[in-house]
């Protein structure tokens, strides 16, 4: 289904039953319901001179009339408005072209009597995003079009929708400032006998006028710029300004038209390859929800998406059959294959209509389907509400219970409906849970090894799974990097791997490595922070402009994290202490804090979570959970070692090695996965340099430059033979420093050795 969105256009599609229907333009005179506009005497002002809107709804179609004059100023809004563009869609309707015209000083130049016709393409628009809708664009470059000129374009785009049975909606989005027009208006009529229900949403309602039989409405245009409104506002809120107009008496008639198009009676032929693998899940499965777990697996994994707005698409599921036979499909496709199956099964179901943009707004827009973006299906099992949804991923026994912020629902029955409450709840499971352990036992300002594992579920698995069996090692480990990068912070990826747990339709990530040292010195001692799902947590909404003390806090969510972390540490003379809460156990604005950290000698371990279920929080609430989170103060959790840690540059000899043995080991490993990365044999250069082991690091700087030559490497090596006492080569080497990258800095280099 579309989105609202598309009927915010200029050449919004509104929704009907099959009328005029054309592949290529119409060049016709407007119609005479077309209230004409004309060009303002004073064209002084903005450049957009005329900005003209109208609808007119008829019986099972909507005509959409624009009207626009632009002055062209510069070559800038020349080369942006000279070509014109139009899109309709041919299955519902036609484009009707009634003007385009230069006005020239006192001259109006018709330019379509001149010859110029529309060329027409089949381009689809949004096929990144697996959709395809048939739609037609027909564009005109503007022959003789110059900077100074007023171009005014008039067309009209009719529509009426196959599956809306004669019923009509529209949508007319209202300008605000800071756009600017210096004439503008948005009108919507219809017969005066039609019940029509209409609403401006976000201002005082306009009366309509009647005249010659018709009722109007017109809004001038553009309004007052929008009221700022707080980023944390829920979307009713923040709902642009817009005229809406149709048919529908109420959401329960929404629901009984659309509800036949989700007819499941007779789609599952017995004996079809769909009917095997309906008596599959329930021979291999026992209970309605691992059955229905099972369907909603099948769907998600075994057909891919894909939108086909075509023939009456935009509301028109495919069969079950033909989804499973293609094995692709869109929202309402795949609901329709799984309410199918579910219904087989004997498991109580129904499709459910839902926007994925606004949802809280819903029960105060005007009822019609065009405010729906997406299809899912509701099920009642075992007395518990469940949201299936097709078209996401990662379904388990566990997931199956996690509620989409929807916010509401309309089921489509056949009696009708009204709005359902889409209920918040705590997830039933993490959609990731991390194990990592860090490694700072041969110190605390050497790199650190990292040993690491996180599984991940439902949509939070779907971007790994993609890859997996699919990427070459090259990719995979560029992934793996990229998660770790994102996850710990800046490392070095050893091995790892990427794999999928069919057992629980989740991925399992592993990652073992070298990162950067995370400690921080000051004053002698060393402290470290950690990235923790609890971490950061506040709640302080900005409330504090009169006009927003009545607005509820959206949050943020669902979502719901666990990490489990073990820190080794170097032992010291005296204990390493914990700053910040080490238990937490807090529900704070709906979001569950969890944390139990414990330090048992040279050894630190972390149990950290926080669920975010999404939702409200009431304004008479928001008080309240403030004050709250402000006793709670800050999450970050700190580790301070004790005075007298032994640092790096105090390594004497071979013994005091052996603590630097892991660390050698790794970067071994990671020289001979990549034995011509300079980089891997700089960083070693650098660590070996840091503690004492200055033959080590030189060799390593050879290979860097016999590598990668670059003027820092040849610094870098003179600095160390320097230390070596090696005057003769420090001066050779930053002497073909100089010669690379003359510079301030060689210039005193090789004065100094000199």
């Amino acid at each position: 289904m579309k989105p609202i969105a598309s009927f915010l256009a200029v050449t919004a599609m509104v929704l009907s039953a099959p009328a005029l229907a054309g592949d290529d333009p119409v060049y016709q005179p407007a119609p005479a319901w077309v209230d004409a506009a004309q060009l303002p005497v004073d064209r002084t002002g903005p450049p957009i001179l005329l900005y003209d809107d109208q609808r007119r709804i008829e019986t099972g179609r909507l005509w959409t009339y624009a009207d626009r004059a632009i002055r062209i100023d510069n070559p800038q809004i020349l080369s942006a408005v000279g070509t014109i563009v139009a899109t309709w869609l041919p299955d519902k309707g036609d484009l009707i072209v009634h003007r385009v015209s230069i006005v020239r000083g006192g001259e109006d130049i018709d330019v379509l009597a001149q010859g110029p016709k529309f060329d027409v393409l089949r381009r689809e628009r949004q096929l990144e995003q697996r959709t395809i809708d048939g739609a037609r664009t027909a564009t005109l470059a503007v022959p003789g079009l110059r900077v100074g000129d007023i171009l005014r374009v008039a067309y009209s785009v009719t529509s009426s929708d196959q599956a809306l049975k004669q019923q009509v909606q529209a949508v007319a989005p209202i300008p605000s400032a800071p756009f600017d027009a210096k004439v503008g208006r948005v009108r919507i009529s219809w017969p005066q006998n039609a019940a029509i229900k209409w609403q401006a949403d976000g201002l005082p309602a306009p009366q309509p006028l009647v005249r010659n039989g018709f009722a109007s409405l017109e809004l001038k245009v553009p309004l007052a710029e929008r009221p700022d409104m707080p980023e944390d506002a829920p979307m009713r809120y923040r709902m642009p300004a817009m005229l809406q107009a149709g048919t529908f008496a109420n959401w329960a008639e929404v629901s009984r038209v659309m509800s036949p198009l989700f007819a499941t009676r007779g789609t599952i032929a017995p004996g079809s390859a769909l009917a095997a693998e309906v008596a599959r899940i329930v021979r291999e499965q026992t209970g309605a929800l691992p059955r229905a777990v099972a369907a909603l697996r099948l769907v998600q994994d075994q057909v891919s998406y894909l939108a086909n707005g075509m023939a009456g698409g935009n509301y028109i599921p495919q069969t079950p059959a033909e989804t499973w036979e293609k094995r692709f499909g869109d929202c309402k496709a795949k609901s329709l294959l799984l309410l199918s199956m579910l219904r087989e099964m004997g498991i109580e179901g129904e499709p459910a209509v839902v926007s994925s943009t606004m949802g809280d707004a819903l029960p105060g827009l005007l009822p019609m389907p065009a405010v729906f973006d997406h299809v899912i299906v509701h099920s009642v099992i075992d007395g518990t509400d469940f949201w299936l949804d097709g078209t996401s991923s990662g379904a388990s026994l566990v997931a199956a219970a996690n509620v989409p912020d929807f916010h509401f629902a309309l089921p489509l029955r056949d009696g009708g409906a009204d709005l359902l409450t889409i209920a918040q709840r705590p997830e039933g499971a993490f959609d990731r849970i991390g194990k990592v352990t860090f490694d700072h036992r041969a110190g605390l300002d050497v790199p650190a090894l990292y040993d690491g594992e996180w599984t991940l579920t439902g949509p939070a698995a779907a971007p790994f799974r993609a890859m997996i069996g699919q990427a070459s090692q090259k990719t995979t480990d560029e992934l793996l990097q990229n998660y770790v990068n994102a996850t710990l912070g800046d490392n070095r990826l050893v091995d790892g791997s990427i794999a999928f747990v069919p057992e629980t339709n989740s991925v399992r990530i592993s990652a073992r490595g070298l990162m950067t040292s995370a400690w921080q010195w000051e004053r002698g001692r060393a402290s470290r922070g950690f990235t923790l799902p609890s971490a950061g947590f506040e709640f302080h909404p900005d409330r504090s402009r009169p006009a927003w003390h009545d607005i509820p806090v959206a949050m943020p969510g669902p979502f719901a994290d666990k990490v489990s972390l073990t820190v080794l540490l170097l032992d010291g003379a005296a204990p390493y202490v914990i700053e910040g809460p080490a238990t937490l156990d807090q529900e704070i604005a709906h979001v569950r804090l969890h944390r139990v950290a414990a330090l048992v000698g040279s050894r630190l371990t972390i149990e950290d979570s926080a669920g975010w279920p999404g939702g409200e929080i009431a304004v008479t609430d928001i008080a309240g959970e403030r004050a709250r989170a402000a006793r709670l103060g800050s999450t970050e959790l700190k580790l301070r070692a004790p005075s007298g840690i032994p640092r790096s540059y105090e390594a004497k000899g071979a013994a005091d090695r052996k603590r630097f043995a892991s660390i050698e080991s790794a970067y071994q490993a990671l020289i001979a996965k990549q034995p011509d990365q300079a980089a891997v044999f700089l960083q070693r250069a650098e660590f070996r340099s840091g503690t004492l082991d200055r033959a080590g690091a030189l060799a390593d700087l050879d290979k860097v430059i016999a590598l990668d030559p670059g003027a820092e490497t040849y610094i870098s090596r003179s600095n160390l033979r320097l230390e070596l006492g090696q005057l003769d080569r420090a001066l050779a080497d930053v002497t073909s420093a100089y010669e690379l990258y003359p510079s301030l800095r060689t210039a005193e280099a090789k004065a100094g050795i000199l």
